[in-house]
C-alpha cells in the first residue's frame, strides 16, 4: 500500500501512483438515462431542470424546488458555483467513467466510492412504487458506470425512504446483484416516511451488519425533499439553507442511531455521515455524552457513551484541512475519511487532495488513515483494494 511516509507531501505536481481513497465522490446522471432505466409509467417522476434566464429550478414529479441563481450545469462543474462562474463548464467525468479515471489520476485518487446527484433529489417522492422505481433506475445506471472502472469505481446504492421492506429488498439487490459496497439514504425525517427508529427498519440494519456493508447518510439541497422547518425560517434563501442544512440534519441522524439504540443493537453496523465536514463531531459527541450522564437515553438501552459508539462504528468526511481536523483525528483516529465531492460546483478539481497531501497539521499516520485506511474499513475493502 502506498502511504504518505515521513512528510512525503511536497511536490504535488510530480507524478505519483494514485493511492487516495475518495469516500464520497459523485456522478451526475444524464437526463436521457431515465428513458432507458426507468419504466415508462414512472417517467413523470424523473427529476429534471427548469432553466430560466439567470436562474433554475429542479423539478421532480409535481414538486418544484426553490430558485437557484445561475445555470444548472454548475452541478457538474467543480469550483464553478453560480456565485463564481456565469458559464460553468461541466467535467466530462461526471458522466464518463473513462474521463473520471483520468481526473482521479490527476488528484492521486486510486479508488472512489460513488454517489448520485439527481438521486439525491428523488427521495422527495413519497409514493411507494415510484420511489422504489427511481432508486432502482439510479442504481442500475451507477452500476453500469462503475463497471467500466474495474475495482477503482465503487458503487453505493440509493435506498427508498418510503418503505422499510423496499429499502431492505433494494439493499440486497445492490449488494448481491450489483456488487455495491455500500448503501445510502438521506438523513431527513418528513411526513409519509417511517422514522429511523421505526421497528420496521430492524431487518435492514441487521442485514447490513451481517453483510459487512455500511449505511451512509448523505444530504443534499435542491428544494425537492421536504424542508419545511428551514423554509419557515429562511424562505427560499438557498445559500442560508445550504449552510445549515447538511450538518444540522447529520447531527439529528447521529442522535437517532445512538439515542434509540440502533448502534447498541447492531454492533457491526458501520454508519457514515457525509458531506458536512468532520470537526463538528467532537463538540457534538461531547454534548451527547453529557446528556447521557445528565438525563440518560432511556429509549436506547445504551451500555457505552455516545462517543464510544461513534468511535466503534461511525465515520465523517473531510474535504480539506478544516479547522479542528486535528482534534477529530486525535479523538477518533479511525473515523475520518476523505471526500472529494467531485464533480459538484462546491467541490475542487484539480487539487481536491492538495491541502491534505501537503498539510503539516497532522502526522503522516493520521493522514494515511484519513486518505485511505479509514475508507477501506468503511466500505469493507481492507483486503480487496490495494494501492501502489
Amino acid at each position: 500500500m502506498r502511504t504518505i511516509g515521513e512528510r512525503d507531501t511536497a511536490g504535488y505536481g510530480r507524478i505519483r501512483s494514485p493511492w487516495v481513497f475518495d469516500a464520497d465522490g459523485h456522478v451526475v446522471e444524464p437526463a436521457e438515462m431515465w428513458d432507458r432505466y426507468l419504466p415508462a409509467r414512472f417517467r413523470s417522476y424523473a427529476p429534471r431542470v427548469l432553466q430560466h434566464e439567470g436562474y433554475f429550478h429542479f423539478v421532480c414529479g409535481d414538486r418544484v424546488g426553490f430558485r437557484i441563481a445561475g445555470r444548472a450545469e454548475s452541478v457538474a462543474a467543480p469550483g464553478q458555483t453560480p456565485h463564481r462562474a456565469e458559464v460553468p463548464l461541466p467535467a466530462a467525468g461526471a458522466t464518463d467513467p473513462v474521463a473520471r479515471l483520468r481526473d482521479m489520476d490527476t488528484d492521486v485518487i486510486g479508488v472512489a466510492a460513488l454517489y448520485p446527484t439527481f438521486g439525491l433529489m428523488i427521495q422527495g417522492v413519497t409514493e411507494r412504487d415510484p420511489a422504489l422505481a427511481l432508486c432502482r433506475a439510479v442504481n442500475d445506471w451507477v452500476s453500469d458506470y462503475c463497471s467500466q472502472g474495474g475495482e477503482r469505481l465503487v458503487g453505493v446504492g440509493a435506498l427508498p425512504m418510503t418503505d422499510a421492506d423496499d429499502a431492505l429488498a433494494e439493499a440486497k439487490r445492490c449488494v448481491e446483484t450489483l456488487g455495491f459496497r455500500g448503501v445510502w439514504r438521506r438523513p431527513e425525517q418528513f411526513s409519509r416516511i417511517p422514522a429511523l427508529q421505526d421497528e420496521s427498519y430492524e431487518p435492514l440494519w441487521a442485514y447490513l451488519a451481517e453483510a459487512g456493508v455500511p449505511l451512509a447518510f448523505h444530504p443534499g439541497v435542491s428544494g425537492l425533499v421536504p424542508y419545511d422547518y428551514l423554509e419557515d425560517r429562511y424562505g427560499d434563501y438557498f445559500s442560508a439553507i445550504h449552510a445549515v442544512h447538511f450538518v444540522a440534519e447529520q447531527m439529528m441522524a447521529l442522535t437517532s442511531v445512538i439515542a434509540y439504540g440502533i448502534l447498541e443493537r447492531h454492533a457491526r453496523l458501520r454508519v457514515a455521515f457525509l458531506e458536512c465536514g468532520a470537526a463538528w463531531a467532537v463538540p457534538y459527541l461531547h454534548r451527547l455524552d453529557e446528556h447521557l450522564e445528565t438525563f440518560g437515553f432511556d429509549r436506547g438501552g445504551l451500555n457505552m457513551k455516545p462517543s464510544e459508539y461513534f468511535a466503534r462504528q461511525c465515520f465523517v468526511s473531510a474535504e480539506d484541512v478544516e479547522p479542528g481536523l486535528d482534534a477529530v483525528a486525535a479523538s477518533f483516529p479511525g473515523s475520518v475519511v476523505f471526500a472529494s465531492d467531485y464533480p459538484h460546483g462546491d467541490g475542487t478539481f484539480p487539487g481536491s487532495t492538495t491541502e491534505l497531501l501537503e498539510t503539516e497539521l497532522l502526522p503522516s499516520e493520521a493522514l494515511n488513515h484519513i486518505l485511505a485506511d479509514n475508507a477501506r474499513r468503511l466500505y469493507g475493502l481492507e483486503a480487496a483494494v490495494s494501492h501502489g
